[in-house]
């Protein structure tokens, strides 16, 4: 396997991952990404409310959410001990889990389904321990799929509450006024201006929109009596739910994990492509540490009776957006979530949100995300196979809300795995994968007879390759590129002995491409620095010296070898 690759800081980026921001500026960072992810902690209030808790109680939940939250973004920044994958990678309630969970709740109450989740947790720990092995299955255009899914899954949660859609406020115009302005001031601040006015946008939006929200009278009159009324200071009460367990529940839960998997895999790609401009493709090794985060999360949060957590692609979107990826803010986020834990009033501050503004906020995140996903599925290239693949995939996601929500017959064990657009479109996209392999060669040989024709014959078949196994366009211009150079210092040089062929021999994996150029006769020297410009005029070997430094440039390694009288020379480029 390669060496990873030296990472390059994208442009737009401030506070790089080891960057440390100075403290009050981390503290408003933090803050940011706080009343952010405030704005997706409906799950604790919908479950509390499920399981007929009352106000207080389901104020309860959210904080001890809020705690399972700060021990996951603390954890997933570690990058110690083999866990966390060193990134600002944020963790919120997850609505995968939120069937599985119902079902726990309706069958023992809140405490069987806190203890249930942590069999999702160890599903998470054990899927941390083979997806370093499973590369194959989840290839880059698989994963930018994955980052697709989740930022149009989240523009359209985004886009049901712009319009107040299944709330109280659908149809009213005041809803509409409120979005629009919320997300007017987050573009306009984000795009013309620089500095903390850029890196604080969306926290300004969404103040500026709860306020006309509030002059509009989107915010209940009862949300505001329940933050005056709220205990200034109260400690969380740890496992006040129970915990219990159910073997009957654990294959909803098993899947729930697996559920859980696909979302950490797509948004720690996210977190990986964001900091690095050079990004080719995801680093396995980070998303099993990210996944083993995950799951100890989990299983935290299911001890303490928190909401189960999932990575955040609107968190790390944000993150990118605003400029700051530094991993240090990280600490900071998981030190002030836990805090803030210990105030009531920030829990129904919370709920008090309108889903006008969450709404806006959500679009604006979304829109990076997920063309960062059509970014990565279009720098490969696609034969039919990848096509067909990830259009039924993506056909089968974004048609989840309008029909499969529809049947109300599915089995009780497919709820959780069908329950979210992100989850069945990972599920099809790498079974036609691994269905679509058979009959796929990784290796092939072809004899080039080095006739006029030759250049048009190297060309079709590199191209065609690229396009068979999904490679980046850059590499298979370079590959196209270093072969004519080889077979025309072989032509040109009169270097074959008997029949005018070469036999080209090409062998492609997961991390990168050997092409191989056989021919009876003589072998050469290819020098690996560039001619002086005279010797190009003198000398007649100088041409071949510059074919020679060109191959070296474009290739990551050169290998030249004559056996008796047969001469080879195997080129490698890294992917």
């Amino acid at each position: 396997m390669p060496q990873p690759s030296k990472k390059i800081k994208p442009d737009g980026i401030r506070y790089w991952v080891e960057d440390r921001p100075p403290l009050p500026l981390s503290l408003m960072l933090a803050l940011q990404q706080v009343a952010f992810l405030g704005s997706l902690m409906t799950l604790p209030v919908v479950l509390g409310r499920a399981a007929r808790l009352g106000v207080v109680d389901v104020a309860s939940l959210v904080t001890l959410t809020m705690i399972g939250a700060g021990i996951g973004v603390m954890l997933q920044a570690l990058n110690r001990f083999g866990i966390g994958v060193g990134l600002f990678a944020p963790m919120h309630s997850s609505s995968v889990a939120f069937p599985a969970a119902l079902v726990a709740v309706k069958t023992g109450g809140l405490g069987l389904a806190f203890g249930m989740m942590s069999i999702a947790g160890l599903v998470q720990i054990c899927a941390s321990r083979f997806i370093t092995k499973l590369r194959a299955f989840f290839p880059v255009e698989i994963a930018g799929l994955t980052v697709f899914m989740l930022g149009s899954g989240l523009g359209l949660v985004g886009l049901k509450n712009f319009l107040g859609i299944g709330t109280e406020f659908q149809c009213v115009p005041s809803c509409y006024i409120v979005g629009f302005f919320t997300l007017i001031v987050i573009v306009v601040l984000n795009l013309w201006t620089r500095g903390l006015g850029r890196a604080f946008s969306v926290f300004i939006g969404l103040i500026a929109g709860q306020a006309l929200a509030y002059q509009q009278g989107l915010v209940p009159d009862e949300a505001i009596r329940n933050i005056v009324n709220a205990a200034p200071f109260a400690i969380p009460s740890i496992g006040k739910f129970g915990w219990s367990l159910d073997w009957r529940l654990v294959p909803d839960f098993v899947i729930v994990g697996l559920a859980l998997s696909f979302n950490c895999y797509g948004v720690i790609t996210i977190a990986q492509r964001a900091n690095d401009s050079g990004w080719k493709s995801p680093d396995m090794g980070g998303v099993g540490r990210g996944l083993l985060a995950e799951g100890l999360t989990n299983i935290a949060c299911s001890a303490i009776n928190g909401v189960p957590q999932t990575a955040s692609g609107g968190a790390v979107g944000l993150a990118e957006a605003s400029g700051f990826t530094s991993r240090i803010v990280a600490f900071v986020l998981g030190g002030l979530f836990i805090v803030l834990a210990f105030f009531p009033s920030v829990a129904m501050a919370w709920i008090s949100l309108s889903p006008s503004v969450i709404g806006a906020v959500l679009i604006f995140v979304a829109s990076f995300i997920t063309i960062g996903g059509l970014k990565i599925m279009t720098s490969r290239l696609l034969d039919n196979r990848k096509t067909i693949c990830l259009g039924i995939a993506i056909i089968a996601g974004l048609g989840h809300d309008t029909l499969l929500v529809q049947l109300d017959h599915l089995p009780k064990e497919l709820d959780s795995i069908f329950a979210t657009s992100l989850s069945i479109t990972v599920l099809v996209a790498v079974l036609l994968n691994a269905l679509f392999k058979l009959g796929s060669k990784k290796k092939l040989s072809h004899k080039i007879a080095l006739d006029h024709e030759w250049p048009d014959s190297v060309n079709q078949l590199i191209w065609h390759l690229g396009h068979q196994w999904s490679a980046r366009s850059e590499v298979v211009a370079r590959l196209d590129h270093a072969t004519n150079e080889l077979i025309d210092v072989i032509a040109g040089h009169n270097l074959i002995e008997g029949e005018a062929t070469v036999d080209i021999s090409v062998a492609f994996d997961e991390y990168g491409c050997t092409l191989k150029v056989c021919y009876r006769g003589e072998g050469f020297h290819l020098p690996p620095k560039r001619p002086a410009p005279e010797d190009l005029l003198d000398n007649p070997d100088a041409v071949r010296d510059m074919a020679g430094y060109l191959i070296h440039h474009l290739a990551d390694s050169v290998k030249i070898n004559t056996s008796k009288n047969i001469t080879s020379v195997t080129l490698h480029f890294s992917d």
